[in-house]
């Protein structure tokens, strides 16, 4: 019985789809956290993986051509098609007075719901906080933000300017610069949404009402995903929006009287919840996580308004290893609150299903699609309406427009050469004044010259009338400079040395070295003495701070700075004393 039961199972695999055929697939899913891929055969009821890979890299290519570099190192033959589950790809319902089976051009369908899809993209620009980000692209780990959140509460009173995220990461040696500025770079892409979007659609009616799903995404974005693809021969067949896959159920239509079912897709900077009623969507709801751990009574205000339906389904869909523990933590406490039962899917379970749900989609028939797609065929429209046939279309026409021009510029030229000829004769006698004007030119010239020699003679002049009144104002200043800087000293810095230089452009200027046990405590020096020298017209700049032994060897930091008339914009490198 068993091994008519494996046999069974082998057919099953061998069988194909009526669309796919029996090529591999290249299954794409790309997240913020990196790429991963699975070399998929389409079988029977979903997919038979036969490679799969990942890659961290922050750039689309560079993680493209990681997997790619996987497959050839494990002698996978690379596939001619792709299809991509983008999380930057994002879904939404729409809603539009417009019936299912006959839907407008795609520019007008864009144009009817453009302020849905550009408030969706610019919430989940919103979502991704810089500590999200850098725990998103593996810099930092659960305990390392709980350590940040820490350090951050127990030193907010004390700093007059609050220490940013990423810099409290790098004080405590948590991470390095090039992870905060490629955190940086990827954030602002996030939160700057000004280009034009491509959308793709698909609409059903839903309880006699229609009901359009849409995704979007920036075009250059999406042209960046099929070119990177295309350079590597691979062709972007279709690319689906990664959420609302990640919780989809084996294809299989349920009956019209079957209970809904409710997932909660937890990724890494949100909580997504999907209500799909006979396995198809009807609404979504997500929530940022805000660095917060899972908690039952979010996740049921997030499922509100579905939980009165009766036999409700709730699923957790954990498509990460550290969301998995926290999911079956709740789960108990969510199924007691929300009294419908709940189930927690694993990674484990969530990424095959994932990868077949993908290949489901794009190999599926127009009619048997349930998410909405976006195609590259579909984006470039009709013939008559791509850029190469425009471009043709153009060449052509201006090509006829040579060939009719051509006779009448032929008879022109004839009167143009009786022009120039009366042109010529009209240089010549604006030659004769052009010298006339070159003469005086000239003695314009030795009159700008003269000027700017009378500028250079007294520059010097006044340059050193402005260095002896600024060293005046600075000896009148000196003593409440000095009382000042005595009131700053306290408990936590003491002054090293007070000078200026002798000659130069700093001469009215003071440099300050002062030492203090931490670094805390030399900025706070430096707050008071930038405070006390306002009332002076004196301002702290280039302000430096170095760890450095202390007199009795103990560690601590030493900061110097210069304190300049107001009036100075930059203080030059300090002479000799």
């Amino acid at each position: 019985m068993n091994a008519a039961r494996r046999i069974a199972r082998r057919l099953a695999r061998l069988r194909l789809p009526a669309r796919g055929g029996g090529k591999p697939w290249l299954l794409l899913a790309w997240e913020i956290s990196g790429l991963r891929a699975a070399l998929a055969m389409p079988v029977a009821g979903g997919a038979r993986i036969v490679f799969t890979a990942s890659s961290p890299q922050a750039d689309f290519a560079a993680a493209l051509d990681d997997v790619l570099a996987q497959m050839a190192a494990a002698k996978q033959k690379k596939p001619a098609r792709a299809a991509l589950a983008a999380r930057q790809l994002l879904p939404l319902t729409v809603a539009l007075p417009i019936p299912p089976d006959k839907p407008r051009p795609a520019a007008q369908m864009r144009e009817l719901a453009r302020g849905d899809l550009e408030m969706a993209l610019a919430e989940f620009g919103s979502l991704w906080s810089f500590g999200t980000l850098l725990a998103a692209r593996g810099h930092l780990t659960t305990a390392d933000r709980e350590a940040v959140a820490q350090y951050r509460d127990a030193h907010r009173e004390g700093m007059a300017t609050p220490l940013r995220y990423g810099e409290i990461a790098l004080e405590l040696g948590l991470i390095e610069r090039p992870a905060i500025d490629q955190c940086l770079r990827l954030q602002e892409r996030l939160q700057n949404v000004d280009g034009e979007l491509v959308a793709g659609w698909n609409g059903r009616l839903h309880d006699k009402q229609p009901l359009w799903l849409a995704c979007a995404v920036e075009r250059e974005q999406h042209h960046a995903w099929a070119r990177a693809l295309s350079a590597r021969g691979l062709s972007l067949a279709t690319s689906l929006p990664f959420s609302w896959l990640a919780s989809e159920d084996d294809g299989a239509e349920t009956a019209a009287d079957a209970p809904g079912r409710v997932s909660v897709e937890l990724h890494r900077e949100e909580a997504l919840a999907v209500y799909r009623r006979q396995g198809r969507v009807v609404a979504a709801r997500g929530e940022a996580r805000s660095e917060r751990g899972l908690r039952a009574e979010w996740l049921a205000r997030l499922m509100a308004d579905w939980l009165a339906e009766p036999r409700l389904e709730i699923e957790l869909v954990a498509l990460h290893a550290e969301d998995e523990a926290a999911a079956l933590a709740v789960g108990e406490t969510l199924a007691q609150d929300t009294g419908h039962p709940v189930r927690v899917r694993a990674p484990e379970e969530s990424w095959p299903r994932l990868w077949a749900s993908l290949l489901r989609e794009a190999t599926a028939a127009p009619a048997g699609r349930r998410l909405p797609h976006l195609a590259e065929r579909d984006l470039r429209g009709p013939l008559w309406k791509t850029p190469d046939f425009l471009r043709a279309a153009a060449l052509g026409g201006v090509l006829l427009a040579l060939v009719a021009v051509e006779g009448e510029q032929r008879w022109r030229l004839a009167a143009l050469e009786a022009r120039i000829e009366a042109r010529q004769q009209a240089e010549r006698e604006k030659a004769a004044s052009a010298q006339q004007q070159a003469r005086l030119l000239a003695e314009l010239t030795q009159l700008a010259r003269d000027l700017d020699k009378a500028r250079a003679e007294i520059a010097p002049m006044e340059t050193e009338y402005r260095r002896l009144s600024a060293v005046l104002a600075m000896r009148h200043n000196l003593p409440e400079l000095l009382y000042a800087l005595s009131s700053a000293v306290g408990t936590d810095a003491v002054l090293e040395s007070v000078r200026n230089s002798r000659s130069g452009a700093n001469a009215s200027s003071i440099q300050v070295v002062a030492w203090s046990p931490s670094y805390t405590g030399a900025q706070d020096f430096v707050g008071r003495v930038a405070e006390l020298g306002q009332s002076l017209h004196y301002a702290v700049s280039q302000s430096e701070s170095v760890e450095r032994a202390g007199r009795d060897g103990k560690p601590g930091h030493e900061v110097s700075f210069w304190l300049v008339p107001e009036a100075t914009a930059d203080v030059p490198s300090p002479e000799a004393p």
